[in-house]
């Protein structure tokens, strides 16, 4: 039943009630809702509809309603001066109807299931005398709207645009706010981005000083060398070094798994350097040793090397043999066994170049210790040991 003279105290009440309401809510949706629950309420009638104006100032769009379908909320739209919601809005005065679905400006929004609703009320809302969009009531009996309910709805829609325009700037304010705290963030992520092309820069540059240092060790000694070997051994340095970065392009730039790195190259060399009739087993065991770029990159090239070095000379004249990789751990130290069940190493024999870069390695780069045994079961076993404090040195 529709608001009649006897319930005007009633209604003033109610508008108090819902001016502080408003007062508290801050979002543009929350007070939305607040307001068509509220009018629905203080005019007792069966919906209550606001359109707010679009940005364009052309059309009005449904943003909020007590009794048209939830799926046209956002999506049905008056071109202003269309309908009796948007003509009320052009004029800015009330329009009603008793039969608002017979009245020459209804327009029918198919996805707001308007049909079950006879009698129509619509007010514009502005602001300074700029609208800003219009509400309407309706109700499913046939009603005649009085002067007071037409105030009252008038009223309501002073207090409305006061509290939408308040909601409205405070979504601003927030949309602001977000904006800058993502361009802190995004600011942020540059920085760290120049830091990270930085040490990327740093970190290569000391890996390509490590390549030309490995070459210049074998230009004394150019003219006796095979250009092929030296082609297929320089690569898989290379090779070795690439494995390094690429584990720091995927776990991030602190410290390397020295054992991610070696299961990569392991794979890799044992492919290339393994001859068609042969059978050569390369295994890898113990636990992760993490090091930074430098030390890792370091200890690769050894563990390359000392690969290689058993790849050509262990298992001469051999179908089948076998290099086994095993790392561990001290209080102190890290240790680092190459093994094979090749031919052994003879008792005189001359350090070549692969075996003077990996003494090199270990002393200048790793500060650690290296031995070459003879196991009693044959073969060659080399044991490297690092100081733990390379885990942490930068």
């Amino acid at each position: 039943m529709a608001l009649t003279d006897t319930t005007r105290p009633q209604a003033l009440t109610a508008l108090r009630q819902m001016a502080r309401a408003l007062s508290a809510a801050w979002d543009l949706d929350s007070a939305l809702d607040l307001i068509a629950r509220k009018t629905t309420e203080v005019m007792r009638v069966d919906s209550c509809t606001i359109y707010l104006l679009d940005p364009d100032g052309e059309a009005l769009r449904l943003r909020a309603s007590t009794g048209l379908a939830r799926r046209a909320i956002g999506r049905a739209v008056l071109r202003v001066g269309e309908g009796m919601t948007g003509y009320a809005a052009q004029v800015n005065r009330p329009i009603f109807a008793r039969n608002a679905q017979s009245h020459p400006r209804f327009k029918w929004l198919d996805e707001a299931e308007e049909t079950p609703f006879q009698s129509l009320l619509a007010i514009a809302m502005q602001i300074d005398g700029e609208p800003i969009g219009a509400l309407n009531v309706q109700t499913l009996t046939l009603h005649d709207f009085s002067d007071e309910e037409i105030e009252i709805l008038s009223l309501i829609g002073d207090l409305a645009a006061g509290a939408l325009v308040k909601a409205r700037l405070h979504d601003q304010q927030k949309s602001q706010i977000a904006e800058m705290e993502q361009l802190a963030r995004e600011n942020e992520r540059l920085m760290t981005n120049t830091a990270v092309i930085r040490e990327m820069h740093h970190r290569i540059k000391n890996n390509l000083q490590t390549v030309a240092m490995l070459m210049q060790l074998q230009i004394p000694d150019a003219d006796a060398l095979d250009t092929r070997e030296v082609l297929e051994s320089n690569i898989h340095r290379i090779r070795s070094i690439a494995a390094v970065h690429e584990v720091l392009s995927e776990k991030g730039f602190r410290l390397v798994d020295v054992k991610d790195v070696l299961e990569r190259i392991t794979r890799t060399t044992a492919a290339a350097m393994t001859l068609p009739q042969q059978t050569i087993g390369i295994e890898l065991y113990g636990e992760s040793l993490p090091l930074p770029s430098r030390e890792a990159t370091a200890l690769a090239l050894v563990v390359n090397e000392l690969v290689q070095n058993g790849l050509d000379h262990a298992f001469a004249g051999r179908a089948n043999g076998r290099i086994e990789i095993s790392l561990g751990r001290s209080a102190k130290e890290y240790i680092v066994l190459v093994r094979d069940n090749g031919a052994g190493l003879a008792a005189d024999a001359q350090h070549g170049l692969g075996l003077e870069i990996v003494h090199t390695l270990v002393k200048d780069d790793l500060h650690g210790r290296i031995n070459f045994n003879r196991p009693a079961h044959g073969g060659t076993e080399v044991s490297i040991r690092i100081p733990r404090k390379a885990e942490t040195s930068q």
